[in-house]
């Protein structure tokens, strides 16, 4: 082939679609062609491209013709610089190690701290009942808990952020020392060599589209819970490996997937009568399905916040941009990012920010008699009308981060639960007012042993607050044993195998209490387990 009939392509991405398995590139250049048969030479693109993906067209005037995909081979050396990568590596593993150190002391003071306030929880009724203590001194303990809890949570969220950044700096820095670690190996590319006939000379333009392995996305959200509303962020977590950097192009983030998904039809469910000399069935084996579902899940990762700038000083918060959503009619959702964006090919993850949606919230409370943690707040929220894909989720309330969690998928317009926290303005505690065990004699061949027992909740809250409590009582599973004479200053919403669910109204800095007794009644020649209170 002559050199006069053979023209090297520059070509530069313009525009990428990241899907969750994949993504398709969008490439174009320019040259000048003269008349007759040419042939356009597109080198050095990633060896993850999808051969058959290739798409091209252009303008110009003449023709496209035949479009060949070829394999290259082409041997490397490794850098000179493998020493110094190696030093900056130990360096880093120092700095990582002593952030990591940081943090585990932090988390060991608190813990202690968490163990004094307990033991002041138990020990304040008595103090207060004994008059050596006042209500005022508990104030002060709920305002330095909370204090305590705040401060612990900003110093292990910025601990956390610093030790996150620098392990993508060890990512980034590992990744190139193992490349440089084999003395010399054989790259693989494509190239794209696309014949036209050239009717006129002249310009011609050429777009090229592929699709392309070594690219993930998953979903993360920042969840910041308002008195009357939640701010949700959707953010897209996009993990580019396929070997060729995005600069400044045109972004989309979509839901669809290059595997085609399957409908499986049930097995039959077979039962038949045990037969104890009968050699056991062997366990089925995880369908295909089942397993990419698991391995779906477990590619979740806690990924780094957006850093905050609290030292800029501005008159106004910074515009963030949203995505505009497109859903296809097969139910498709794919976000168009504003701007353009350069996502290096790094195997780090980089957040785009897809929606930030304002949604309907109400706070709940919660209480298990059984639970040494105490009152727990959570916000029921209600979605709007596009669906929230499973991810992992930062929750803050009214800006302060409050813990981590993970949001499965929810439909239009359906109601989800988060922001499980402690609450320390709702005391709650159980106590045993009466045990009474029944004189031999008093009820023939019996045992019997009678409970009083009081659940009281204290609201420092300003307003009034709906809380749901449950408390247990032995549920005898034998005849034998009886529970007998249940009765309750407030009548329970619910029974449930001795477990029993009331709902409150708490008035502000109001106390509400809740009484009730019942009765274990057993043959006396039988023993309990495990053993009554």
């Amino acid at each position: 082939m002559s050199d006069k009939n053979f023209t090297t392509l520059k070509s530069t991405i313009d525009r990428v679609v990241v899907y969750l398995d994949g993504a398709r590139i969008y490439r174009s250049g320019k040259a000048e062609l003269k008349k007759g048969f040419q042939q356009v030479c597109i080198q050095g693109l990633t060896k993850n491209l999808h051969k058959d993906s290739v798409r091209v067209s252009g303008k110009g005037k003449g023709s496209l013709g035949a479009i060949d995909v070829e394999t290259v081979y082409q041997e490397e050396v490794s850098h000179e610089a493998l020493n110094a990568l190696i030093l900056e590596e130990d360096k880093l593993q120092k700095e990582l190690l002593v952030l990591t150190q940081k943090l585990e002391f932090a988390s060991l003071q608190n813990a202690r701290l968490k163990a004094l306030s307990d033991k002041f929880s138990l020990e304040f009724p008595q103090w207060l009942a004994s008059g050596e203590s006042q209500l005022t001194t508990l104030n002060e303990f709920i305002d330095f808990e909370t204090k305590r809890n705040t401060d612990f949570l900003k110093q292990k969220q910025k601990l956390e952020e610093d030790i996150e950044n620098l392990q993508k700096k060890l990512n980034t820095l590992q990744a190139k020392i193992n490349e440089y670690r084999n003395q010399s190996r054989v790259e693989q590319t494509y190239t794209i060599t696309i014949g036209v006939d050239v009717n006129t000379a002249g310009p011609f333009v050429f777009d090229m589209s592929y699709q392309t392995r070594g690219v993930t996305w998953n979903a993360n959200y920042d969840v910041d819970l308002q008195p009357t509303k939640a701010i949700l962020k959707g953010i897209a977590q996009v993990v580019n490996r396929t070997l060729e950097d995005w600069k400044n192009v045109e972004l989309e983030i979509s839901t669809a997937v290059f595997k085609p998904i399957r409908v499986i039809d049930p097995n039959p469910f077979y039962i038949d009568i045990y037969d104890p000399y009968a050699r056991p069935a062997p366990a089925p084996k995880a369908s295909r399905s089942m397993k990419k579902m698991k391995a779906g899940a477990a590619a979740f990762a806690s990924v780094a916040e957006e850093a905050r700038m609290d030292d800029y000083e501005k008159e106004e918060d910074l515009f963030e941009p949203v995505a505009e959503m497109k859903e296809s009619a097969a139910g498709v959702q794919s976000y168009v990012i504003p701007g353009k964006w350069t996502i290096p090919s790094d195997g780090n993850t980089h957040p785009v920010t897809l929606t930030i949606t304002e949604l309907k919230t109400e706070k709940e409370f919660y209480w298990a008699a059984t639970d040494a943690l105490g009152v727990i707040a959570q916000d029921k929220l209600t979605n709007d009308d596009e669906v929230i894909l499973g991810g992992n989720a930062k929750v803050y309330s009214e800006g302060e981060f409050i813990g981590e969690t993970h949001i499965t998928r929810v439909p239009p317009r359906d109601e989800f639960k988060l922001g499980a926290r402690e609450e320390l303005k709702l005391a709650a505690k159980k106590k045993l007012l009466k045990r009474v065990r029944e004189k031999a004699g008093l009820v023939k061949g019996k045992r019997a042993i009678s409970y009083e027992y009081e659940l009281e909740i204290k609201n420092f809250r300003k307003e009034a607050s709906q809380i749901t409590l449950k408390d247990a009582i032995p549920y005898s599973r034998s005849e034998r044993i009886k529970i007998k004479g249940f009765e309750a200053s407030v009548v329970p919403v619910k029974d449930n195998l001795g477990i029993y669910t009331w709902e409150l109204k708490l008035k502000p800095d109001g106390v509400t209490k809740i009484t009730y007794k019942f009765e274990v009644e057993w043959e006396k020649d039988y023993e309990i387990t495990p053993t009554l209170p």
